[in-house]
């Protein structure tokens, strides 16, 4: 199985989270989420995460 990040290349947190996963060798998949696009607030992303936030 594997981790799915869901988070925004342009966010910090997001890239936080990535580099500790590549540096600990835990295989992930980066799941975009636009947030220009306001996609952290659709229904479908605020069934995984009630805040609207990434990364998660």
């Amino acid at each position: 199985m594997v981790l799915k990040l869901y988070g925004s290349p342009t966010s910090t947190c997001s890239r936080r989270v990535a580099t500790i996963l590549h540096e600990k060798h835990i295989p992930y998949e980066f799941v975009h989420v636009d947030m220009m696009k306001g996609e952290h607030k659709s229904p479908s992303h605020l069934e995984k995460q009630l805040f609207g936030q990434v990364p998660y």
